[in-house]
This record gives structure tokens, C-alpha cells and sequence, in this order.
């Protein structure tokens, strides 16, 4: 099966991501992107990055506070 959506999960400043996820319907990948609403197990900030097979990458970012900021 060929995955063409993926997200990355990354704690605080860290270079690789804690979590990814690859999936083959756009439907799917977001469904996965919204679940993530809090900052997991990060101590200051999550990055959840969604890419799409035409380059395009939505971003949030959810800080300890609850504010998230998208891209």
C-alpha cells in the first residue's frame, strides 16, 4: 500500500519526530490531525505537521496553555 499523507508529532525542540503516522486517503489524515488537541507528553509545546502528496504541510502548534497556533 502506498502512503501519500503523513503527520509528525514533535516535542518541544527536539530534531526528529516522537510520533508518525502515514495514510493512503486524505479523509483519514485529517481525522488523525484533528485528534490531537493537547501537547502530549511535550513539556512546553507539540508540533503536529500534515503533509500532503502536493508538498502542502498544515502545521499547528499546541503550547502548555491550550493555545494552538495553525499554518
Amino acid at each position: 500500500m502506498e502512503y501519500e499523507y503523513s503527520i509528525t508529532v514533535t516535542y518541544d525542540s527536539a530534531t526528529s519526530p516522537h510520533w508518525v503516522g502515514r495514510y493512503s486517503d486524505a479523509l483519514s489524515a485529517v481525522q488523525a490531525y484533528l485528534k490531537f488537541v493537547d501537547v502530549g507528553f511535550a513539556n512546553e509545546y507539540s508540533t503536529i505537521n500534515l503533509s500532503e502528496p502536493s508538498g502542502k504541510m498544515h502545521t499547528k502548534v499546541i503550547d502548555r496553555m491550550g493555545k494552538v497556533t495553525t499554518r
